[in-house]
């Protein structure tokens, strides 16, 4: 789990502060964050050095209804999450944690975590929850090529949805040009 700090003051941004503070805002759906939009902290008491996220961590939220996950690309500055994530460190040498991260993000993991959260208003995931989710589990080769498949049908999606607006932008302009011959 990610650190637990108390205190109205203890998450507030302070430009000096000694660390980056991660918050499940931070993360898109996708999987993405911008680093250089966390806030930075400083903490009303100490922080446990397990709970500064090293490069490779695997981040999935432990609250709401979101199923989003990101591998943590590492940052020069110490950097901690907010508890409401599970911190999720895969061993290398059988898992890829850019796979593990994908693998949570996918729609089977969405439907298992769906029939699992618990609470009305703030629903949360349990850690045996996480534990009992069964993932195929591919040679590390094939799990970085599912991974580069993903990320390349991400592009793709999102060019698609560029080219779709340019598209319509044109057609619109064609439209207006014809229009203003007719007047």
């Amino acid at each position: 789990m990610g650190a637990t700090l108390r205190g109205r003051d203890a998450t507030r941004s302070v430009p000096d502060g000694r660390f980056l503070f991660l918050r499940i805002g931070d993360i898109s759906q996708d999987g993405t964050f911008d680093q250089a939009g966390l806030v930075s902290i400083e903490p009303n008491e100490s922080i446990n050095e397990t709970l500064i996220l090293k490069s490779g961590d695997v981040l999935f939220p432990n609250r709401g209804t979101r199923t989003t996950a990101l591998t943590f690309p590492g940052s020069k500055e110490p950097t901690i999450a907010g508890s409401q994530f599970f911190i999720l460190r895969s061993d290398s040498k059988l898992v890829w944690a850019d796979y593990l991260s994908w693998f949570l993000r996918s729609e089977v993991a969405h439907q298992y975590f769906a029939g699992r959260r618990k609470g009305s208003y703030v629903q949360i995931i349990q850690r045996k929850d996480l534990a009992e989710l069964e993932m195929p589990l591919p040679s590390l080769a094939d799990q970085h090529k599912i991974v580069e498949i993903a990320h390349l049908a991400q592009q793709e999606r999102i060019l698609s949805e560029r080219l779709a607006e340019l598209n319509w932008q044109f057609s619109n302009q064609q439209l207006l040009q014809s229009a203003k011959k007719f007047s």
